[in-house]
């Protein structure tokens, strides 16, 4: 089938540029793109297949040149500009910028099947990102050109209300099914609740004590939200970038951050979108417009 290309725009705007910062014990293998086996980022477990045009908003994120491999889920939050987790692209750096591979597809449920693909022209990732313990975990993408909007795609409104304990969240994406599963080539959904930040921060740590070869971080409640569903129900590797929409109202409140791979019995965790209002409203007005024609 035709895949419809977005035209790369090769000059970066300086101030939405994401340079990566050095790292030392780098614990990205537990924060979820594709290239890692046992990452707790990025599948959904004890899911269900996605009706197609049920997630409009969600976008593949693919690299390589003649073959392409899946990363990362990430959602429209603009005609300019797809919302993901820092640690999605953070390894997708070369010399101070990203990928010329990077490519980004909407309107399918298949992350390899048809759909309009657009080039990458610019980037921000947040200033407080810090990928040794993945706080602070979103980014954004940007077009040149308008992401088409038929039937089947459109923008995600985010909801900035603080979302507490006892909400019903939907989760989709093509991460693993299972720690070492293959990537479903169809989308997946499942349906989380919300979790106390207490409750999250203990079971996190009880989780690292009973797994401590993980040594994954503890919460920040004020900037996370976790959900909990049931052992062998929730988020894997490849699910990372996706959104974390409210049931009740089809707002985004989350992205897919990380968790203990996979669905293990702990909480998943996600960024929460209430805490970076400012700096999301900020980045969408100023790099649109760098990159406007």
């Amino acid at each position: 089938m035709t895949v419809k290309t977005g035209i790369i725009f090769i000059t970066l705007a300086l101030g939405c540029l994401a340079i990566p910062t050095p790292k030392s014990e780098d614990l990205s293998q537990f924060f979820g793109h594709e290239d890692f086996e046992d990452s707790p980022d990025g599948r959904i477990v004890g899911g269900s297949v996605a009706p197609s045009g049920a997630h409009p908003w969600l976008v593949a994120l693919t690299t390589g040149s003649m073959v392409r491999s899946f990363t990362c889920g990430g959602s429209i939050i603009s005609q300019r500009t797809v919302l993901t987790a820092a640690h999605c692209i953070d390894h997708l750096f070369q010399v101070g910028q990203l990928t010329g591979s990077l490519r980004m597809t909407a309107g399918s449920n298949r992350w390899n099947g048809a759909g309009t693909t657009y080039f990458v022209t610019g980037n921000a990732t947040h200033p407080n990102y810090v990928s040794q313990i993945n706080k602070n975990d979103l980014a954004m993408l940007f077009t040149m050109m308008d992401i088409a909007l038929p039937e089947r795609v459109r923008p995600i409104a985010i909801s900035y209300e603080y979302v507490g304990a006892g909400v019903m969240t939907r989760v989709a994406g093509w991460g693993r099914t299972g720690a070492g599963a293959p990537n479903p080539s169809r989308l997946l959904q499942i349906d989380l609740t919300t979790i106390d930040g207490e409750r999250c921060e203990r079971d996190v740590a009880e989780a690292n004590e009973k797994w401590p070869n993980m040594r994954l971080p503890h919460t920040e409640s004020h900037i996370e939200l976790c959900t909990f569903h049931s052992r062998g129900r929730g988020t894997c590797n490849g699910d990372s970038g996706g959104p974390l929409v409210r049931v009740s109202s089809g707002k985004q409140v989350g992205i897919v951050s990380w968790g203990f791979p996979c669905a293990l019995g702990a909480p998943d965790v996600f960024v929460r979108l209430s805490a970076f209002q400012s700096w999301i409203e900020k980045n969408i007005d100023e790099c649109e417009y760098e990159y406007d024609e």
